[in-house]
């Protein structure tokens, strides 16, 4: 004879399939939030649920932590967080879900009531991302602060009604009895609940791998390469002497002859140069540094963007794209640097940029008397500022292109800030609007205490004789980079 099973008379059992049915519900959630973002997100901006948690956890992170972090691990770090933050999003799924199938005592067990209890979870986790979540994330309450909070804001409550709707479902045989619902359908229906678990996390897996390994397009050095012949013909040529091409050797037989030319460092580089024992004189952009907030940094189409000046100006600016390349006539070779690049560390990197003076749109808007900062906005809704007098300096540049490429994506297409003399954090990529303010604006990390003036410090790494390599003793050439922003 079959034993009956009657959901109604194990509670503690229809609690903990709800809190599965919950974690089911969390991962669908996350699996659909992922996919929009991958494939429907406007600009490739607005940002999946998981990205909000990472930013606030980024951004209550010590300057320290996250420079070790960035330092030794680099974008593994983040992609490691977000995989950490799927998985937390999951459990408390778990736990809403086990939340709602007690609140169905009260609103009941039908489909109805069912859903009525998930909506409450929902609207509860929807109040804290909203009032806690976003201000840390340097959005605001409730998105005020992005340019995108609309589009924030309903894909939140539509990702709240998905959880709400997946959980009512999978819990349809966990409180509702079946006049004829045995042992063995229960087990069969179990089997299904885990297999769709699985199901959805692998949806979600497959969709966190394409977010954090974005399709790049491939970047052609030749543009590059011939930068690097032009400069280093021209200071040659300025030093008034033919370099003869010397036979490549390698590294550790380099002699004395070393030494005895370092009264002629250009000879010296050439030498050095050419056996590949010493950075080149621009990066590569494959080789480039790469930071940012992002684990998917925005794909913007020149088509339709501006650049806005505005604020305390006599005349408010706009610039298509196109209108910035055909003013960008300046080529100029500056050093970036990373804050939390640390001593011998490789975030840091020196480019060709072609760029319109940021100077010249200043004065053709007219900058008004009293104004205390430039204030920068990105497209991805970071924010960042510098006074007015380094503002003001002829050396900071509007950017457009990049070791003769265009600017790249991840490098901030359309445009981005060079500031030679500060770090990285404040050379804001996917720039959209300069605002010209009467106040000491704090941006996107001066809000969680990190540098305002954020000068770049001296700094250096030996690239020759390599780390942990053996050496005679004796007289010995050293050669590396050093940077000092504009100090040298």
């Amino acid at each position: 004879m079959t034993e009956r099973f009657d959901s109604r008379f194990d509670r503690p059992r229809a609690v903990e399939q709800a809190g599965q049915a919950g974690f089911l519900a969390a991962l669908v959630m996350v699996a659909v939030q992922l996919v929009w973002r991958l494939n429907w997100s406007r600009d490739g901006v607005v940002q999946a649920f998981p990205e909000f948690i990472v930013a606030a956890i980024a951004r209550l992170t010590p300057l320290s932590v996250f420079g070790a972090a960035t330092e030794n691990y680099g974008s593994l770090a983040k992609k490691l967080l977000l995989v950490t933050v799927v998985l937390g999003i999951a459990a408390v799924g778990m736990w809403g879900g086990r939340l709602a199938g007690r609140l169905t005592t009260r609103t009941g067990t039908s489909f109805a009531g069912r859903l009525a209890a998930g909506l409450v979870v929902a609207a509860l986790l929807l109040l804290f991302t909203l009032l806690v979540i976003m201000p840390i994330a340097h959005l605001g309450v409730f998105a005020t602060q992005s340019s995108y909070t609309a589009d924030i804001l309903i894909q939140l409550v539509a990702t709240g009604l998905v959880y709400a709707v997946v959980w009512a479902c999978f819990t349809s045989t966990v409180f509702e009895p079946e006049p004829d619902f045995t042992q063995e359908q229960a087990t069969r229906r179990a089997f299904l609940l885990d297999g769709a678990t699985l199901v959805s996390m692998a949806v979600a897996a497959m969709a966190v791998w394409r977010l954090v390994n974005p399709r790049m397009p491939r970047v052609s050095d030749t543009a590059a390469q011939q930068s690097v012949d032009d400069i280093v013909a021209t200071q040659r040529a300025g030093q008034g002497y033919e370099l003869k091409t010397p036979t490549p050797r390698e590294s550790a037989s380099l002699t004395n002859d070393l030494v005895r030319q370092a009264d002629d460092p250009l000879a010296l580089f050439a030498e050095l140069d050419a056996q590949e024992t010493i950075s080149p004189v621009l990066t590569a952009i494959p080789d480039f540094y790469h930071v940012s907030k992002n684990i998917f940094d925005p794909t913007l189409s020149a088509d339709g963007w501006t650049l806005k000046i505005a604020g305390m100006v006599d005349n408010e600016l706009e610039f298509t794209h196109d209108q910035l390349v055909e003013r960008a006539t300046l080529k100029q070779i500056t050093t970036l640097c990373c804050i939390s690049n640390q001593l011998n560390g490789d975030l840091i990197g020196t480019a060709q940029w072609t760029a319109v003076p940021l100077l010249d749109l200043l004065n053709e808007a007219g900058v008004q008397p009293g104004a205390v900062d430039l204030k920068f906005h990105a497209a991805d809704d970071y924010s960042d500022s510098v006074s007015i007098d380094v503002g003001m300096s002829p050396d900071n540049l509007v950017v457009v292109g990049m070791n003769g490429e265009t600017l790249p994506t991840d490098h901030g297409f359309p445009a981005r800030l060079i500031i030679p003399n500060i770090y990285g954090m404040k050379n804001v990529k996917w720039l959209d609007r300069i605002e010209i303010v009467d106040e000491d604006f704090k941006g996107y990390w001066q809000t969680q205490g990190w540098s305002d003036s954020a000068v770049i410090q001296i700094w250096g790494r030996i690239d020759f004789p390599a780390h942990r390599e053996e050496i005679d003793p004796g007289q010995h050439t050293l050669a590396g980079v050093a940077t000092a922003g504009t100090r040298g």
